[in-house]
C-alpha cells in the first residue's frame, strides 16, 4: 500500500509537526535526545514502516486478515399519516457480508404514538429469524439494546438483506414516524 494511501493531506505538515513534538521531548535521564536518536526519529518519521499483517488487513489477505468489522446502511424512512403502514429496507452488498447486529433508530414526531416493528428479516429468501408469525419490537433493535448480537447467514455478493418493518397505532394530521436502519457486521474482503 502507497504511503499516499494511509496518510492523506499535507504530508510535510504532519512530519514537521511530528518531528517538532519529538524534538521538545525530554529523555528520562535529563537533556534533550541526542542528534543521532534524532535523525532515527525522523527517518521513522518520514518512512514508517508497516508490518505485512498490518498492511494485508486493510488491502485483503487471507484468512481473518482478510474480514473486517464494518457498518452497513439501508437508509431512513419516513412514515406520515395516510400512507403506507409498512416500508421494506433493502440493501444489496457488493461484497460478502455476515450481519450481527441490526441497529433500528426510531423517532415518532408531532406526538404520534405509534410502536414499530420489524415484520421480516431475510437474506436472499433465507427468514433470520425462526418464526415469523409475529413481529419483533423495534425497541429489541435500538442502539442501547443490550445482548442483540446474532448470528446471521452470510450475505454472498450482490445478494439482498432486506429489512421488512412496519408500525402499529395511527398517525394523525402532521404526525410522523421516522425510522433509519443499520447493521454491524464482517465484511468478508475477497
Amino acid at each position: 500500500m502507497a504511503r499516499e494511501e494511509m496518510i492523506s493531506g499535507d504530508e510535510e505538515n504532519i512530519i514537521g509537526a511530528l518531528t517538532q513534538a519529538l524534538t521538545g521531548r525530554v529523555r528520562p535521564g535529563g537533556g534533550f535526545m541526542s542528534g543521532n536518536i534524532m535523525k532515527r526519529v525522523q527517518t521513522a518519521v518520514r518512512n514508517p514502516a508497516f508490518s505485512n499483517a498490518q498492511l494485508s488487513n486493510q488491502v485483503g489477505g487471507s484468512g481473518q486478515d482478510s474480514k473486517l468489522r464494518a457498518p452497513l446502511g439501508f437508509g431512513t424512512f419516513t412514515f406520515v399519516e395516510g400512507a403506507a403502514t409498512t416500508h421494506n429496507f433493502v440493501v444489496e452488498p457488493q461484497e460478502a457480508f455476515r450481519g450481527e447486529r441490526l441497529v433500528i433508530a426510531s423517532i415518532a414526531a408531532g406526538g404520534a404514538a405509534v410502536l414499530g416493528q420489524v415484520d421480516l428479516i431475510t437474506v436472499g429468501s433465507l427468514p433470520q429469524a425462526p418464526s415469523v408469525e409475529f413481529g419483533i419490537p423495534f425497541s429489541m433493535f435500538q442502539p442501547d439494546a443490550t445482548d442483540a448480537q446474532m448470528d446471521w447467514q452470510i450475505c454472498p455478493a450482490g445478494t439482498k438483506i432486506q429489512v421488512n418493518t412496519s408500525y402499529a397505532g395511527t398517525l394523525g394530521e402532521g404526525q410522523t414516524f421516522i425510522v433509519q436502519v443499520g447493521l454491524y457486521g464482517v465484511w468478508i474482503r475477497g
